[in-house]
């Protein structure tokens, strides 16, 4: 207590500023255009290549491939150990993604840059997977917050001038004006730190809301199943129909008789029409008609319910569907591993499962393929039909709808974990940590 009262007294300005500085620093109202402003020069002596003109073509999202890749890589054992790192990574990337869309929406487009150049994450804003963080968590929060803030003298010109050549010496040009933009590292890493803090209070909540999503996933499927059986059960009732009556057709054609399809019976030349009412086949069943995304996947439950809600954050839709991916991901390969271990019947399973993620949907969750890929892999999944398997000389039957339960349950376990970690506090002692070695440090220094 005391001591540290003591430590704090003799820091710097600067450092004892962190705690109550925030990530949105008010800055000059840029110009109008990015052509209208050009870097003059750096403090530091060089162009700053976090300045470049934005890529153009092809859209960022598909610039930026996943980081360090550690979750990519990582055998399942090792991946079950480290399930608080895999999610610390993440709620990084996110943290980051979501002070990117902060400089976007401000206009901010200086210090959005140098974010996203900052240890080599460009496009990182419109990056919507999961393993885009490509250093270690500490390493990211330590580097900036060691890094020395960057001043930039910017020339922009204020207003514009309408008609006239370019060359043209009576027109009025307009004028040529500068000022400085300072980014100080410092106070970016204590805005990141911020927003996860917050973010991980919003995922507490959100990722418990996937359980009621699978729920809801697995009623319908099996309305789905039941309405899809009466409706075969329909057919083939009025397919026999249709060929008993063709058969008493062909039959009363061939005696000679001038019989009719009615079903109706003959004495003499008389024909006799059955008095039994008729039967209508049952209308076919059809889904309730839904707003669906390109995948066929509805809207999830956590995006329904923020809409207009000015508390959450901007993409905390978003960060839900990541976090679904990310934890499906796991998952499968948690079951794929445990298959191949059992006995030959769940090895079978293991292995038409192993090449069905890989054939259809193991790159869709290794790159940016968009929002919903969870759902779709679930949805796909689980109506696939039944088949068998060869394994050892042998058959076995493989049922996808069993082994999508098995996904999921793995899920849940996943997210379970992941809850608990976020609950345990260990994303705010991280940032204690960082900030109680960046004040020894600070003090060894004076």
């Amino acid at each position: 207590g005391s001591e540290m009262r003591q430590l704090l007294g003799r820091l710097p300005l600067f450092i004892l500023s962190l705690t109550h500085v925030h990530a949105f620093t008010s800055v000059p109202s840029l110009p109008a255009t990015r052509d209208q402003c050009s870097v003059a020069r750096c403090s530091q002596g060089a162009a700053i290549g976090a300045l470049r003109a934005p890529t153009t073509g092809a859209p960022i999202r598909n610039k930026h491939r996943s980081g360090e890749g550690k979750l990519l890589r990582m055998g399942v054992s090792e991946m079950e150990k480290k399930q608080g790192e895999l999610l610390n990574s993440l709620l990084l990337q996110r943290s980051i993604q979501t002070q990117l869309y902060y400089y976007a929406e401000f206009r901010d487009d200086f210090k959005r840059q140098w974010l996203e150049d900052f240890l080599d994450h460009r496009g990182l804003l419109n990056f919507h997977s999961f393993a885009g963080l490509k250093v270690p968590v500490k390493e990211y929060l330590e580097t900036m917050m060691n890094t020395a803030p960057y001043t930039y003298t910017i020339s922009a010109n204020w207003g514009s001038t309408m008609g006239g050549s370019k060359d043209n010496p009576f027109v009025q040009r307009a004028a040529v004006k500068t000022y400085n933009e300072t980014i100080h590292p410092q106070k970016v890493v204590k805005g990141i730190m911020d927003i996860r803090e917050q973010l991980k209070g919003e995922w507490v909540n959100d990722l418990s809301t996937i359980d009621f999503e699978d729920h809801i996933f697995w009623e319908e499927l099996e309305d789905e199943v039941h309405h899809a059986s009466l409706a075969e059960a329909a057919e083939r009732v009025a397919r026999i129909e249709e060929e008993k009556k063709a058969s008493e057709k062909a039959s009363l054609q061939k005696g000679g008789e001038n019989a009719t399809a009615s079903g109706g019976e003959t004495r003499g030349t008389k024909t006799l029409t059955s008095r039994a009412p008729a039967t209508s086949d049952p209308p076919p069943f059809s889904l309730e008609s839904r707003e669906r995304n390109p995948l066929g996947v509805s809207d999830n439950l956590v995006v329904q319910s923020i809409r207009g809600e000015q508390g959450s954050t901007p993409l905390r839709g978003k960060n839900y569907d990541v976090c679904k991916k990310a934890a499906t991901y796991i998952a499968v390969r948690q079951v794929v591993s445990r298959l191949d271990g059992g006995v030959a019947e769940a090895r079978a399973q293991g292995a038409w499962l192993r090449q069905t993620w890989d054939a259809e949907y193991k790159n869709l969750f290794e790159t940016d393929s968009g929002r919903f890929v969870s759902e779709h892999f679930l949805s796909g999944l689980a109506r696939k039909p039944t088949l068998a398997m060869p394994v050892a000389g042998s058959l076995y039957s493989v049922n996808p709808m069993d082994l999508t339960k098995k996904v999921v349950e793995a899920r849940r376990r996943v997210l379970q974990g992941w809850r608990d970690y976020l609950e345990s506090g260990e994303v705010e002692s991280g940032h204690t940590e960082i900030m109680r070695d960046l004040l020894i440090k600070s003090f060894g220094s004076l």
